[in-house]
């Protein structure tokens, strides 16, 4: 007899499993026990504080561009749980979700397995039983601990950047961040390192080092044209579709990869084919164009290290500029209203129903904000103060962003 009768009761039940954690040894007797068919994945493994889902899609583009059938695992997920597991960036069918959680649920309270555990056990089974080319598979939470570290033999581990962000857990300095992120090096395999700045980089060096991983370092141009974003990698001119001027660095370690894949024989891409991946790419919620009139963005900056690349772009949206923050309790939220703040013409602070969610009194901490209990009166006051000539930018808290892209997604 079926334990859930409909999709969503199978995904209530999985998202209630948040809370659960036996450890990575655990669920690595699991996966090597119960699911064989993670081994069988031809796996791009990608870490990062910021940038990976990007990386991530630009990668996956790339190789439907070239056409590969290709699986996405992402997190977290923006319009509902489904969208974490994509085969050419279609959304696990239901019925397939259904029909395997209730194949499993048994195997999953008998092991204890958290929510991103079942997630990843389900994106196994589902990209195998379709028959995927290849899977590029983003690191939940650092590295060396996360769930997707089960994979043994990945063709290429990528590491895009190191900043500080979760440090109880990772640590407070960014070589440590770094030595944790570089948990995903496996002996042999290829490393793709994404980061610029000398201490965190060495680190990752060092351990491609001790594991015997050939290593390839990306160089990020120092120049590029905007509006739209144009620039050259090793020879191969690139536009991309995206105005967000972190993103040039994020295309450039997926291009890194690929065509380091390519020349190793593991897969076949043209240059035209990457041009074409990485022209059409576009990753939801990462400076993503909701509206036009008045003009309205989103970006899931989120921390240090992303607010700061958020910046970066900032300066050519048109203004008035008014900004809607809403951002987790466990943030360095002074830092990133402080930042935010000084740089756009009005500031409006809410908060959203989500249980690691910063409450107002928490925001109303930085002088001078406009405060706004509900986060979608605070958007419509933004989006008064823009007027038809100025910009809205959304941003604070990926969890925030998905709320906000699920009500105006199908608004232009």
């Amino acid at each position: 007899m079926n334990r859930f009768q409909n999709c969503q009761e199978a995904v209530d039940w999985v998202t209630s499993r948040r809370n659960q954690n036996q450890g990575l040894d655990h669920f690595k007797r699991f996966i090597a026990q119960e699911n064989p068919a993670a081994e069988r994945l031809k796996a791009i493994h990608v870490a990062g504080t910021n940038g990976k889902g990007s990386t991530c899609n630009f990668i996956a583009d790339a190789l439907i561009e070239a056409g590969y059938r290709v699986g996405l695992f992402t997190s977290p997920h923006l319009i509902a749980h489904q969208d974490r597991i994509t085969i050419n960036h279609q959304w696990i069918r239901d019925e397939a979700f259904l029909s395997l959680a209730n194949q499993r649920v048994s195997l999953w309270e008998a092991w204890s397995l958290n929510m991103f555990e079942i997630d990843f056990d389900l994106m196994a089974l589902y990209f195998e039983a379709e028959q995927v080319d290849f899977a590029v598979i983003e690191v939940g939470l650092g590295g060396r601990l996360d769930a997707t570290n089960v994979l043994s033999r990945p063709l290429a581990s990528v590491i895009v950047s190191i900043g500080l962000d979760h440090m109880d857990r990772l640590g407070d300095t960014r070589e440590k961040i770094a030595a944790e992120k570089a948990g995903i090096i496996k002996p042999g395999c290829l490393v793709i390192n994404g980061e610029q700045d000398d201490g965190p980089r060495q680190v990752i060096e060092q351990v491609a080092k001790q594991q015997g991983a050939p290593l390839f370092s990306v160089i990020v141009p120092d120049h590029f044209e905007t509006c739209p974003i144009r620039f050259c990698y090793q020879q191969i001119p690139i536009t991309l579709r995206s105005m967000a001027h972190y993103q040039v660095h994020n295309a450039c370690c997926a291009m890194a990869t690929l065509l380091q894949l390519s020349q190793r024989g593991i897969l076949a891409i043209s240059e035209e084919e990457l041009r074409r991946g990485l022209k059409k790419s576009e990753w939801k919620g990462r400076f993503q164009v909701l509206q036009r009139d008045p003009l309205m963005i989103v970006d899931g900056a989120h921390n240090e290290h992303g607010v700061r690349a958020l910046i970066d772009s900032m300066g050519e949206l048109p203004r008035p500029l008014i900004l809607v923050f809403a951002a987790l309790r466990d943030k360095d939220l002074t830092f990133m209203m402080k930042a935010l703040h000084a740089r756009v013409d009005l500031m409006i602070g809410t908060t959203f129903d989500f249980y690691r969610a910063a409450d107002l009194l928490r925001i109303a901490e930085e002088p001078g904000l406009v405060l706004e209990s509900d986060w979608h009166q605070a958007i419509c006051r933004a989006q008064q103060a823009a007027g038809k000539e100025g910009t809205v930018l959304v941003t604070g808290s990926l969890y925030f962003i998905s709320e906000v892209v699920a009500a105006y997604q199908n608004v232009k």
